[in-house]
């Protein structure tokens, strides 16, 4: 996927926009982590890449096709994508729900679904106990996964999550994390995920994406991106880094 000279503003020449010429690609078979303070863009670059919105310049394209040109179904059978809020307003159960990422190759309700890939996902991500369990019913983090097991029912190349751990435990955020490196290196995702906590940043991505005021200000690996300097320049924490059984973390400082 090539984001190029991508921009956007809410309403009539708004000063600044509220993103403002973005380019970035993104490496096939790799965890891309998003960071940024408040108000930086993260959220409209989501909604763009997830077709929610429409670039007021710039283009998003995938193979060189432009994803503005491709179907709904053509689209979500490359790219499928994880909300930060999911709210189920059915009695629906977890199969049933899964089901419905099938879609991207069948009718909603059709019954040729692939019964064996779903049940892959499921069995991946331990539900296969819960399919027949009404979601409403199942914990944040059980849901959580049930939401992931619908995106890859649409056998995609590219994951996109919106903070999918912001509701989450401290160990289910780590699980679910743990999950998606899993799910990447088998089923070979390419994957973008907005992230609030710098700590999992640096844990988990290949590669770290720094978006303020709009603009994309730094585009590398975890550990040079999540600095205490740019820490310091863009979210205005006093930081260090320490060093750790398990890597790096940064630690805040007072100010």
């Amino acid at each position: 996927m090539e984001i190029d000279h991508l921009s956007y503003a809410y309403g009539k020449n708004p000063l600044p926009p509220q993103l403002n010429d973005v380019s970035f690609s993104l490496a096939p078979g790799k965890l891309t982590s998003l960071i940024g303070p408040n108000g930086s863009g993260k959220s409209t670059l989501f909604k763009l890449l997830t077709r929610q919105l429409t670039p007021t310049a710039g283009t998003i394209t995938i193979g060189g096709q432009p994803v503005a040109q491709l179907s709904a179904r053509a689209y979500a059978q490359k790219v499928a994508a994880v909300q930060q809020h999911n709210p189920v307003y059915d009695d629906i159960t977890v199969q049933e729900l899964i089901r419905f990422g099938q879609s991207a190759y069948h009718a909603p309700f059709s019954e040729q679904v692939d019964q064996a890939v779903l049940d892959e996902i499921m069995t991946l991500l331990k539900l296969t106990a819960f399919k027949k369990q009404s979601v409403r019913t199942l914990s944040g983090g059980q849901q959580q996964r049930v939401w992931l097991a619908l995106a890859l029912a649409q056998q995609p190349d590219y994951l996109l999550l919106d903070e999918p751990t912001t509701y989450l435990d401290l160990h289910f955020q780590y699980q679910f994390l743990q999950l998606l490196k899993t799910m990447k290196e088998k089923y070979g995702l390419t994957i973008l995920l907005i992230l609030h906590d710098l700590n999992q940043a640096l844990a988990f991505s290949d590669r770290t994406l720094l978006l303020a005021q709009g603009r994309l200000v730094a585009d590398d690996t975890p550990k040079k991106v999540v600095t205490p300097a740019n820490l310091k320049t863009y979210f205005e924490i006093k930081s260090e880094l320490v060093a750790t059984s398990s890597g790096q973390q940064i630690v805040q400082l007072p100010n």
